[in-house]
């Protein structure tokens, strides 16, 4: 049941990555549009679907802490300052987006905007940095932040920055009508994505060659790291032939797969240890009791299916562009 359960956590981060990254994305790109107009227009892409989006991260967080109590405490434990900035991050920029047309400041809210869809996309790079290299784990605690001081860790931190920003201009492409907004937002994927790939060439290589202990099994991950980088190409070709639809599509695969590989190159283990190879975390031993996976699995579960019905039914109602729409 345990792995099940890891498989639920692992879905609910990969919707996260792909639905909440988006929203990072566009609030990245603020600074690069130009007026309260073209502004106001990337916001209103992102409307219908913003708070449907950012609920991922609350059922990810929440499954992991019902059902992952000991990953949730340890990896938290081990980077807690970027834990932190991904809070306030969050708290940020959901705020920013609501109030930025409530006020007459509206350029000091695109900063906030700007600046917490950052600090999101390299706070949670640097989480999946922290998984990969390990952490120090002894005696049932973690002793200091090693991880974060490992310029591996950081490299992949920005790697996924680069995605998600190539994520949410791949969007903004796709859901914008003709303009200098659209047009911008092209050229941001066109010239931003192969370099997206590039990085993550050399984020896996730099983590292949590394070779940490936890990985044990680097061919599964560096594959699907690598089918990632892909994307980030195929997506980059595609904004030039000016096929929004293909390279939003393209984006969404490139910042899924990270998810994947990762849980790939690590299972069973789920947080290694650079101090006592006994101590390493594996699914099983991060899992809480069967009692509560199984209340859970009565409880929780089938929500799932209803939450990922509601945000379908969502995207399909908002399917089409619409200029004359304003949600903020």
């Amino acid at each position: 049941m345990s792995t099940a359960w890891y498989l639920i956590l692992g879905f609910t981060f990969v919707a996260y990555f792909v639905l909440g990254g988006l929203d990072q994305g566009v609030a990245m790109l603020l600074p690069a549009l130009r007026g309260d107009g073209e502004r106001r227009a990337a916001l209103n892409a992102i409307g219908p679907m913003f708070l449907g989006n950012e609920v991922w991260v609350v059922g990810a967080v929440g499954v992991m802490a019902a059902a992952f109590p000991r990953l949730d405490g340890e990896l938290f434990a081990a980077a807690y300052p970027a834990v932190v900035a991904i809070v306030l991050a969050l708290l940020a920029l959901n705020a920013g987006v609501q109030l930025r047309s409530r006020g007459r400041r509206r350029a000091g809210f695109d900063a906030l905007i700007a600046a917490a869809g950052l600090v999101l996309a390299l706070g949670w790079g640097l989480l999946f940095g922290v998984l990969l290299h390990g952490v120090p784990l002894a005696g049932g605690r973690v002793h200091g932040l090693a991880p974060l001081a490992d310029p591996q860790v950081w490299f992949t931190a920005v790697g996924n920055v680069l995605l998600v920003l190539a994520h949410g201009a791949a969007f903004l492409l796709w859901r914008l009508d003709q303009g200098p907004a659209r047009d911008r937002a092209r050229s941001v994927v066109a010239r931003l994505a192969p370099v997206a790939a590039g990085v993550a060439v050399l984020v896996v290589g730099g983590w292949y060659l590394a070779a940490p202990s936890g990985i044990r099994h680097p061919a599964a991950g560096t594959a699907l790291a690598l089918v990632a980088a892909a994307a980030a190409l195929v997506a980059g070709l595609a904004a030039r032939q000016d096929h929004g639809g293909r390279a939003f599509a393209a984006t969404a695969v490139a910042c899924a797969l990270p998810v994947l590989a990762a849980a790939s190159a690590l299972f069973p283990s789920v947080l290694a240890s650079t101090l006592d190879p006994g101590a390493t975390v594996t699914v099983g031993d991060a899992a809480a009791g069967g009692d509560t996976l199984r209340l859970l699995s009565i409880g929780a579960a089938p929500l799932l299916p209803v939450l990922v019905a509601v945000q379908a039914a969502c995207w399909w109602l908002f399917r089409r562009r619409s200029s004359h729409a304003l949600y903020w």
